[in-house]
């Protein structure tokens, strides 16, 4: 064999995995990639202020399991961080504006103040004895809110985690908090069937939002001060800034569970049990849209900044991001396996069953005339 022959066999070999290499890459390029494949519960969830970031809360059941914070990379979907520590599931997390500390609540009444950079725990508090369902921050990151099972509320100073104010809101359980886009009002939730408007720095209550029949689990302030209130009685109800009742949005089928307002404030968004999140527009005060489907119940809701995305959090479907101009999943992943098809096996045919012969009776034998046993005992009476 000559040296020519042998470069030009070894070229096209060498040519082949190249072209191998760069075909399989393109592939895997194209394959879509799901957001973390989490597999988790998740019931809470939040963007950072550039919308770069996505925390979520959630853990392995709703109680007493292990629990979850995981901080995301919403333009990849790719998993940027796990926060260890949470003993419980976590129901509430909230990001900080300068995206430096995220607050997380659990079922076991735990407040973990977590060092983004750090990515560990700076402080764990545990004033709330039982249970702590909500989160928030005000505008400007330099407070945040709690709210446990007992109806309390506490204020507390985001350096240090000096507690500012203890207020003691509702009579029973507070499930959603919200500060107002000016820091001075705080909103909130309770299964008491109320939602109420504080002047948290006085301690005072300012409003009392009366008109949900069952638990009010969600409450959200849209930019312009309008608020909305959402929960076990399958209604939304939207309010103006001083707290009077403007509108009733219904549609949902079963408990709602989570509000968010896009950032023009002219879309609402709603997650609920009954496996729906739903968007309404607000001046119309009508349902715009619905994405899905969902396997389970939808527990979060949350806007992107600049108001083009739409981050859902449950159970069964985990983490969903949505493309609201195109009502788009961004990272579905690649189509769940179908299990193959068994060809259909029919019974086999069985022979006709030939009549069946009785043999003639002997001639002298009679056809039986017994009659029932109680009708012989009443004949020899």
């Amino acid at each position: 064999m000559s040296r020519q022959t042998c470069f030009s066999r070894f070229s096209k070999a060498v040519l082949s995995v190249v072209l191998f290499t760069i075909l399989s890459a393109a592939i895997l390029a194209a394959e879509p990639v799901a957001i973390g494949k989490h597999n988790r519960w998740v019931t809470s969830l939040a963007f950072s202020a550039d919308g770069s970031r996505l925390v979520t809360g959630g853990g392995e059941s709703l109680q007493y399991r292990p629990g979850d914070v995981k901080l995301w990379d919403a333009k990849t979907g790719a998993l940027v961080a796990s926060l260890d520590g949470a003993t419980t599931n976590v129901w509430s997390v909230a990001l900080a504006p300068d995206g430096k500390t995220i607050v997380s609540s659990g079922y076991d009444g735990k407040v973990i103040v977590w060092d983004v950079a750090e990515k560990k725990p700076r402080t764990t508090l545990d004033k709330h004895k039982s249970w702590c369902r909500a989160v928030a921050f005000t505008p400007d990151g330099k407070q945040f809110a709690t709210g446990g099972e007992d109806g309390s509320v506490i204020v507390w100073e985001t350096d240090g985690t000096k507690e500012l104010k203890t207020i003691k809101a509702h009579a029973a359980a507070v499930y959603s908090l919200a500060f107002s886009p000016d820091g001075t009002t705080l909103a909130t939730a309770s299964t008491d069937k109320l939602a109420k408007l504080w002047d948290w720095q006085a301690g005072s209550e300012k409003a009392k939002l009366e008109g949900h029949v069952d638990a009010v689990w969600a409450i959200a302030f849209a930019k312009d001060g309008t608020l909305a209130t959402a929960g076990a009685d399958r209604k939304i109800k939207l309010w103006d800034a001083a707290g009077k009742e403007q509108a009733t949005l219904e549609g949902h089928k079963d408990w709602i569970t989570g509000l968010a307002f896009s950032p023009d404030g002219n879309t609402l968004a709603s997650s609920s049990h009954d496996r729906s999140v739903r968007l309404w527009d607000v001046k119309a005060k009508s349902e715009s849209a619905s994405l899905g489907p969902y396997k389970s119940t939808v527990w979060a809701v949350a806007f992107s900044p600049d108001g083009a995305t739409l981050a859902t959090g449950s159970h069964s479907d985990s983490i969903k991001i949505w493309n609201l101009s195109s009502k788009v999943e961004l990272f579905p992943g690649p189509p769940e396996a179908k299990p193959p098809v068994k060809p259909e096996v029919k019974p086999a045919v069985k022979p006709e069953a030939k009549p069946e012969v009785k043999p003639e009776p002997k001639p002298d034998e009679k056809k039986s005339e017994d009659k029932p046993a109680e009708k012989k005992a009443e004949e020899k009476k």
